[in-house]
């Protein structure tokens, strides 16, 4: 029996009110029903929570703050932001410095060599703005690309310098030549080094037990002489000085790209920033692996693809499309519809009253806060369906637990959509439209799963990031649309595992399936191993169309062995 107490036994009722009572006024607003308050708790009955994503994703700008004479210039001030921002980032060096011929500006801006920016998330507070926002750093890759190269080619130019060996008699000097052992300077000086001289010095005594031990060969080394020697090392000087000249102004780019994302060069921005809002500016820099986890970088690059001459627009979009990795899984798990059953891995589930001292008080745990929150968490995920692998002992660490409750860390798809003047020069064509995509940008959660979703502005999909861009060619512009969907996969959730489903199939459906699409084989073949050379073996096969893969998939993991092939036909086998 639970015990209620009603209103009228708490409140406490003035006398002027009690005379008053009886007129009309008060008879006809006085709300005379009771509610009545349970005082014991029942326990909660939760399903599946929403997932509300972060209110950066539906404005880029969110204020927490009023400021009657700020707040309209705000969305002036995110303009010359972004701006200024994509501009620090181009930040270059001038060609004197790096004694490099000059560069026009055009050339710079068409460039795709550079540091790729997104659009900045602004969140403001009474003290400070807080800007988030996504970099893509091609400039860092190439550069490090074309160092290694470089390195390499020295590396090969000095290994043919040390296979030349001179004799001038028959016990003449062992004449050996190696730029690791010597000064730079010294070594491109002198057209003759005797390794004589250097064997005397304990750091090089090595090379007289290595040289012993080559085998002189002919073929392998080189007899030359002295001009022809001295010809051969000005030529190859005069490389080194120009690969050594490249590699300095490669160096050089590299440090200013790596001192951008530093404090140093970050407050210089931020000063700068803070004019606009008056007030603090705090930034948090997201490098992305891939130009698809975000669709602003996404568009730009394209855009910037577009606008070059003689560029095909099919072969554009498709090489765009392939830097979208979609994760590999079993889309029957993926696409099954949940059970409507009460989840009591649920935290809400497990404790009647979710706050923490109240935890602590009813179930007397006696170790610290940090242990409580790690075996609440820890329980509640779904160790089974998990697929983070770790290795250390215990599977699930600290990061593996916020690595598993990250929702939309997978992608779904990309679509690209293009339209505009986009043909050749002189003509009489109209605008062009290509429509490509790759994956998918449906909800699972709500399209298969059964489960509802919170959308964007009434309208927008929590899963889907919409970019728009537009730019200009000589004939005409032309403008890009880019969705870009992650997948949600809830740890929270009480979705069946895959013994529940590949257990649930009926052997009437693998009897019939096997009837009508397998076959049984014995097949003869040639085993060693046997005193008769021949053994047999018992084969079990159906073959279907590429598309049916997640069906032969499904029979697999019911069987829990066998193999999956595939033929030129566009056949598969299991």
């Amino acid at each position: 029996m639970k015990n209620y107490i009603s209103f009228d036994k708490v409140c406490m009722i003035p006398s002027a009110y009690n005379n008053n009572v009886n007129s009309f006024i008060f008879r006809k607003k006085l709300n005379s029903h009771y509610k009545l308050v349970p005082f014991n708790v029942s326990a909660n009955d939760i399903g599946i929570t929403k997932y509300l994503p972060p209110v950066s994703k539906e404005w880029k700008n969110t204020v927490y703050n009023f400021n009657s004479n700020n707040l309209v210039n705000y969305p002036v001030y995110d303009l010359k932001i972004n701006s200024l921002i994509k501009s620090y980032f181009n930040l270059y060096f001038n060609h004197k410095f790096l004694q490099h011929k000059y560069i026009s500006r055009k050339k710079k801006r068409k460039s795709l060599n550079k540091i790729y920016v997104s659009k900045a998330e602004i969140k403001h507070t009474n003290s400070k703005a807080i800007i988030t926002i996504y970099v893509y750093n091609r400039e860092r890759f190439l550069l490090l690309d074309k160092i290694s190269k470089l390195k390499k080619n020295i590396k090969k130019r000095v290994g043919r310098l040390v296979r030349i060996v001179k004799f001038e008699r028959i016990f003449a000097k062992l004449m050996i030549l190696s730029i690791n052992k010597n000064n730079l300077k010294k070594f491109l000086s002198s057209p003759l080094i005797f390794w004589t001289k250097y064997l005397k010095k304990k750091k090089y005594s090595g090379i007289l037990w290595r040289l012993a031990n080559y085998k002189l060969d002919y073929s392998y080394y080189k007899v030359v002489d002295r001009t022809s020697f001295i010809i051969r090392m000005k030529r190859l000087a005069r490389i080194f000085y120009r690969i050594l000249g490249i590699i300095r102004r490669y160096r050089l780019r590299l440090s200013l790209n790596k001192y951008k994302f530093e404090e140093v060069f970050l407050y210089k921005l931020s000063k700068l920033i803070s004019k606009y809002y008056g007030k603090k500016v705090e930034f948090n820099i997201v490098n992305l692996k891939s130009i698809a986890f975000n669709g602003d970088i996404f568009t730009e690059i394209l855009r910037k693809k577009l606008k070059k001459e003689r560029r095909n627009l099919t072969l554009t979009l498709n090489s765009l499309l392939s830097k979208v990795v979609l994760p590999n899984i079993n889309r029957v798990i993926e696409k099954g519809r949940l059970e409507n059953s009460l989840d009591l891995k649920l935290i809400d589930n497990k404790y009647k009253n979710v706050n923490v001292c109240s935890i602590l008080h009813n179930n007397s745990f006696n170790y610290s806060l940090n242990e409580l929150l790690y075996s609440i968490y820890y329980e509640s995920i779904d160790k089974k369906e998990s697929k983070l692998t770790t290795l250390i002992p215990n599977p699930y660490s600290i990061r593996d637990i916020l690595l598993e409750n990250i929702k939309y860390k997978n992608m779904g798809g990309a679509r690209l959509r293009v339209k505009g003047r986009l043909t050749k020069r002189y003509r009489a064509d109209r605008a062009v439209f290509n429509l490509k995509w790759k994956g998918g940008l449906k909800n699972i959660d709500s399209a298969f799963k059964g489960l509802s979703s919170v959308v964007y502005r009434g309208y927008l999909d929590s899963n889907v990031e919409t970019t728009i861009s537009s730019s200009k060619r000589r004939i005409g512009s032309f403008g890009i649309k880019a969705w870009v969907s992650g997948k949600n996969y809830s740890t929270m959730a009480n979705r069946p595992t895959k013994s529940n489903i590949y257990t649930s199939l009926h052997p009437g459906f693998i009897t019939g399936f096997s009837d009508a699409e397998g076959s049984f084989m014995v097949a003869i073949y040639k085993d060693n191993t046997r005193q008769i050379g021949w053994a047999i073996k018992l084969i079990f096969r159906i073959s279907l169309h590429v598309r049916d893969l997640a069906i032969l998939e499904h029979i697999r993991d019911y069987f829990g062995k066998g193999k999956i092939t595939s033929d030129i036909d566009a056949q598969i086998r299991f």
